[in-house]
């Protein structure tokens, strides 16, 4: 951590600043010690604050917008929303009773006044401010004629994805097994889940051999392999008249990639796994045989390791037909509800139909959503993407609110993709968002990269670091929100010290998270798996100092 400041040289520091910018200022001090200066910058006016025994300034963009009191809960919703997505500047509004009317304020914490960041900050602040007005007059459109200004149901999943976010740190001894559920109606082919969650890249499909039970298939015809419905496997019958009727099936897939000899195999696995009223599930675990190796492909290449996926499917014994209706009910329902004034008695799902006036978006977005809230996320996958095409498209001739349901789907592609093991392609939908300041979009972002073993982490987390410092020197003044944020990305880069090896800095970082209850039992077992590898090694543990812990302390 850095060292705390005296107030003199904040003081000083800051009142350089206002000399290098050429800023018009006044200064006084209060009878507690603390320094208030009312300073102009680019035709804004500020107000920095240093306090008695301060290491740090704040700033504060005193009124960045006005609103009338009849739009206090639109005002207050939308402060909400971005305090939940901006981890550096505070939203916060006060009454005006006699103009009767609702001021939003801006502010920010700063313990290194250096001129150069100072300037950029206050020129973030006339940025946000823009880009608060925009918003709000779009929302305020929006629901002028309403009753209702409760914009909050934006974020009514947020604890919820917060959870989900985090129990992707997937510990390392829990190895590399992967399973989800899946279900529907449709066809699922083996080549849709081979390009899902087990690529094989471009190749020519040679046979595949089905054993079951009653004896043994081999198919030839690359389209038939390719379309080979893995949910009718083991069952025959549609709909409620679906019924198991084997318990397993080996499937032995034989390929060949376009610029090699020697042929490739992949075994998939399919299991019963029970039924009920809706569902009937099987189990689809797909093993890639490692290749041999090469000078092309040496013993270090990841193709040379085992790869193992196993999924829990399921066909659902509801048609189509009843999927359909169920959508047209919650959006023309949705619909109706907005036009009469009635968005209190609106669902959640109808308050996210109820921006979306295309029928077959507002479909692939609402069963997207159901899929994404079951954790089906491969089905999810098959609607979002429809939603992330159609929108992209029409990009720059979006509105804000169809610009954040955009990005919104973005983030839950890169999400889905992260849970069903594939971060490289997770990675580039979450790339879009890296810079937006959204907590659970950086989360994801950097679950992407831990879970692909980017190396770009260790520069994007230092970063991270880097800007926490600036904006909250005290660690015990730093928001509950912000901690829990920042324990994360030390959690993710100690996980990525262990896959590169750098066991020694690892250690660094979860030694000193024994003393913190938050993050002391993740630190015992990345401790415990550290040890592990060392003894596997052969390797001396790291040098310590005499109260056992290690000589160098991490960035936090």
């Amino acid at each position: 951590m850095l060292l705390r400041k005296k107030q003199e040289s904040v003081t000083k520091d800051f009142e350089r600043f206002l000399k290098d910018y050429n800023c018009t200022h006044t200064a006084k001090k209060d009878e507690d010690g603390t320094n208030i200066i009312n300073f102009d910058f680019q035709a804004g006016h500020f107000i920095a604050t240093i306090r008695k025994q301060d290491d740090c300034v704040e700033v504060t963009f005193p009124v960045i917008a006005s609103a009338p009191m009849t739009q206090l809960d639109l005002v207050r919703s939308k402060c909400n929303e971005r305090n939940n997505a901006n981890i550096l500047f505070k939203y916060t509004y006060s009454i005006d009773d006699e103009a009767n009317e609702v001021n939003v304020h801006l502010s920010f914490f700063n313990n290194q006044v250096k001129p150069e960041i100072m300037a950029h900050q206050l020129k973030a602040a006339f940025h946000f401010q823009r880009e608060w007005q925009r918003d709000f007059d779009e929302a305020a459109a929006t629901i002028k004629d309403y009753d209702s200004a409760d914009l909050e149901s934006e974020i009514y999943k947020h604890h919820r994805e917060m959870f989900m976010l985090r129990r992707l740190e997937m510990q390392h001894q829990m190895g590399n097994s992967l399973a989800h559920t899946w279900s529907g109606t449709e066809a699922l082919t083996l080549w849709k889940m081979l390009t899902t969650v087990a690529p094989i890249g471009v190749v020519d499909m040679l046979f595949m051999t089905v054993n079951t039970v009653s004896g043994q298939q081999r198919i030839t015809d690359e389209q038939a392999i390719r379309d080979f419905d893995l949910r009718r496997a083991l069952v025959e019958g549609e709909g409620h008249e679906a019924r198991l009727t084997r318990d397993y099936a080996t499937l032995d897939l034989h390929y060949k990639h376009l610029l090699e000899e020697k042929p490739m195999m992949t075994s998939i696995a399919i299991t019963a796994e029970g039924e009920d009223d809706h569902s009937i599930y099987s189990r689809v675990t797909i093993t890639h045989v490692p290749r041999n190796a090469s000078r092309m492909n040496s013993m270090s290449n990841e193709e040379r390791q085992p790869h193992s996926v196993s999924v829990l499917i399921a066909l659902d014994r509801n048609d189509d037909k009843k999927r359909q209706q169920e959508f047209n009910y919650m959006w023309t329902d949705a619909l109706l509800k907005i036009k009469n004034g009635e968005q209190e008695s609106l669902t959640e799902d109808q308050v996210m139909l109820g921006q979306v006036h295309t029928a077959d978006v507002a479909y692939n977005l609402y069963w997207g959503q159901q899929m994404f809230n079951s954790e089906r996320y491969y089905e999810a996958i098959l609607h979002f993407e429809n939603v992330f095409n159609s929108y992209r498209a029409q990009f720059f001739e979006m509105n804000a609110e169809h610009k954040r349901t955009f990005m919104e789907t973005a983030y839950k592609l890169g999400f889905c993709y992260n849970e069903l093991g594939l971060p490289k392609l997770a990675f580039y939908y979450l790339d879009l968002m890296a810079t937006d300041g959204n907590i659970r979009h950086t989360m994801e972002l950097i679950n992407a990269m831990a879970n692909s073993k980017d190396l770009r982490l260790f520069s994007y987390t230092e970063g991270i670091f880097d800007e926490v410092k600036r904006n909250f020197p005290d660690i015990e003044e730093m928001p509950d929100n912000i901690r829990s944020f920042l324990n994360f990305v030390r959690r993710r880069r100690g996980y990525a010290y262990i896959d590169f090896n750098q066991l020694d800095e690892a250690e660094k970082i979860f030694t000193k998270m024994l003393d913190e209850e938050e993050n002391a039992d993740y630190a015992i077992n990345e401790l415990a798996h550290i040890r592990k590898l060392r003894l596997e090694r052969g390797e001396l543990p790291t040098q310590t100092d005499e109260n056992g812990k290690p000589d160098t302390e991490p960035p936090f």
